[in-house]
């Protein structure tokens, strides 16, 4: 595992299982370069498993869905896609578009419920804004 704060090696000093699930462990780590500790949460929960009940749990409701409102949502983005290939074809503004053939305009996006998590900074490492960090691999 990777330090937070400067992307180091880290090594364990402390693991335990957690109070109320077996399957997870909380570690303390240390960093090697900095000297950064921190906790970390590692569990043995098979997270294929889990991603296959989302998707089934997903199907499930789209076959829920009444046949007609599903027929009338995919003939309304179907239409989207129609009058976005127009206005590429004739250089005219999309909603110009849209307002010739009597569609409403897609609602705007909201924004995210709760913050994005920030990056790690391994992340950025062949990014030209960030300086080269010392590779310890």
């Amino acid at each position: 595992m990777i330090c937070p704060k400067c992307s180091a090696d880290t090594r364990v000093i402390d693991s335990r299982p957690h109070q109320d699930d077996t399957r997870v462990f909380q570690r303390r780590r240390v960093c090697t370069g900095c000297g950064h500790r921190f906790p970390t949460w590692e569990s043995t929960i098979d997270v294929a498993a889990q991603r296959a009940r989302q998707r089934q749990a997903q199907a499930t409701y789209k076959t829920r869905m009444d046949p007609a409102v599903r027929a009338a949502r995919i003939a309304r983005s179907n239409l989207r896609r129609d009058a976005k290939v127009e206005a590429a074809e004739t250089g005219r503004p999309l909603e110009d578009v849209l307002r010739a053939w009597d569609i409403k305009p897609a609602a705007r996006a909201k924004p995210a419920s709760r913050p994005r998590r920030r990056p790690t900074p391994r992340c950025n490492e062949g990014s030209a804004t960030t300086p080269n960090l010392e590779r310890t691999r």
